[in-house]
């Protein structure tokens, strides 16, 4: 079921559906750009950029890798920062906390280039390239420290 937006420009239609669309152009063998929605990728990526996705057909996965998977039913996009037990571990940038586990099969996508929606240039980063990875993983061992300044900034105000 769809509906139009509030200035009838656009349409907006349900994630089962969309995901439904994205999951049947990858399966084309087509390359599939997304718009990212919310705030879970902060600092690298921001809600409204967009991605380019590429089919994940098994194989090995680059630590570091931004993933499009399904958890517990719902698509999350976020970096694939280790294993545990057998099963890949992913986490939101943003994100102080929390960590899905997720088996292969449950990656739909890679994604190999990022397109920022507030860039001065409309440079695109390759998401593949080792300093991207790297950055974001780093990101994520700090999450300890991360968690300690939130902490204390909130004391503060």
């Amino acid at each position: 079921m769809d509906e139009h937006s509030k200035d009838n420009k656009t349409r907006i239609i349900s994630n089962a559906l969309y995901f439904a669309e994205v999951q049947r152009m990858l399966d084309d063998g087509k390359e599939v750009r997304i718009r990212i929605k919310g705030g879970s990728m902060r600092p690298f990526i921001e809600d409204g950029d967009s991605v380019l996705l590429l089919a994940y057909r098994g194989g090995a996965l680059q630590l570091g890798s931004n993933l499009l998977a399904k958890h517990q039913g719902k698509y999350v996009f976020h970096r694939y920062v280790g294993k545990k037990n057998g099963q890949i571990v992913l986490a939101g940038d943003g994100n102080l906390v929390l960590r899905e586990y997720i088996d292969t099969t449950d990656i739909i996508a890679v994604a190999s280039v990022h397109y920022p929606q507030q860039q001065q240039s409309a440079e695109e980063i390759n998401l593949n390239h080792r300093w991207a990875r790297l950055c974001g993983l780093a990101w994520y061992r700090i999450r300890l420290l991360r968690r300690i300044i939130a902490k204390i900034k909130s004391l503060q105000s």
